[in-house]
């Protein structure tokens, strides 16, 4: 049995379209390129420019050190394992070499291990942002540096902990014109409960913490902005809060922007959850649903693209770091400006 066919019977319930396969793959392949460039591109901007090493910044980083490493998984599905338009025509001639093709590429355990270390790595940046904002007296105790690394040691490592299931997906076949079979169950039981348990793990959990902190953050900041009001504070105190908002406006479109892009895809796992629901909804059978959920996989990987497009859009300190990054002429700014970017609280 082909690779294509039997990622398929996991995440597609459907046959191969050989018209949609060719369009998604080349789509998946400029995204990847563009996404490796774009977050290589935050990386360097930040650790090059001394003004962004801050923690929020540092944590925006390794954010995009997960959303570059997805978009080169994405490029060499794209040029490899995607059947219906892979540019190279590769078969792992090897034990070693198909074990790991089936079991981390073909799998989609890379894939998701990396799209976990993407969704829990925004959730440190909310984490980061929500102790500053609504417990800043807690912040120099509570996120020390150690403690920082430490967690964001353990978001990589529970992110591939969390895609172990899907290594029991696929395993090494001997046709030597394929490279993985199906493993086979007795019922389709274990696929639909890995359907389910990534959707929750990976999508709504994560989601639901991020709307809750991002909640009590905008709570808070209206609360202080009203005190100011009635205090009649001084000028560099709403300046605080204006860069305190800006900074969470920024990142409440990213965490917007995964909202928008991961849902479809998560919901053609969570309605075509079993794969006798093809009979059952005629709408999982149907070459709507093949249509769908094709640009749902396109767009799902554009959420390790878009990032840097929102950062030069909406974070000031960023566009004024790019500047500076590659030696452009750029204009002095005052000594009092105030950006959150700068202060923990």
């Amino acid at each position: 049995m082909s690779a294509m066919n039997s990622t398929q019977q996991l995440f597609n319930n459907t046959e191969p379209t050989t018209g949609i396969g060719k369009w998604v793959c080349h789509l998946l392949i400029a995204e990847g390129v563009i996404g490796v460039l774009g977050n290589l591109l935050v990386c360097f901007v930040v650790l090059r420019v001394k003004f962004l090493h801050t923690m929020t910044n540092y944590l925006l980083v390794n954010l995009a050190v997960a959303d570059m490493m997805a978009c080169l998984e994405s490029i060499v599905n794209g040029l490899i394992y995607y059947e219906d338009c892979k540019i190279i025509d590769y078969v792992p001639k090897t034990f070693g070499g198909r074990f790991f093709s089936c079991r981390f590429l073909q799998s989609h355990f890379l894939e998701m291990a990396l799209s976990y270390a993407s969704a829990y790595n925004l959730c440190v940046v909310t984490l980061e942002r929500y102790v500053a904002l609504v417990h800043p007296l807690q912040y120099a105790r509570k996120l020390t540096a150690t403690r920082m690394k430490t967690l964001i040691g353990l978001i990589w490592v529970i992110s591939f902990l969390f895609s172990l299931p899907l290594l029991f997906i696929l395993k090494s076949s001997n046709d030597p014109d394929g490279t993985c079979s199906t493993i086979q169950y007795q019922d389709d039981a274990f696929r639909s409960f890995v359907r389910v348990y990534i959707s929750v793990s990976s999508y709504l959990l994560p989601l639901t913490w991020m709307s809750w902190a991002y909640y009590q953050i905008q709570v808070t900041l209206k609360r202080q902005a009203k005190a100011l009001n009635l205090q009649h504070a001084r000028a560099a105190a709403y300046d605080l809060v204006i860069a305190r908002q800006r900074l969470v406006s920024m990142l409440t479109i990213v965490f917007g922007a995964l909202i928008l892009l991961w849902t479809p895809l998560n919901i053609t796992f969570l309605v075509c959850v079993h794969g006798a629901y093809r009979g059952q909804i005629p709408f999982c059978g149907s070459n709507g649903f093949k249509y769908f959920k094709a640009i749902a996989h396109v767009v799902f990987y554009f959420n390790s693209v878009i990032n840097p497009i929102i950062y030069e859009l909406k974070y000031k300190k960023f566009r004024q770091g790019l500047k500076v990054a590659f030696c452009c002429c750029r204009k002095s700014r005052g000594a009092n400006t105030v950006d959150i970017a700068m202060v923990p609280l």
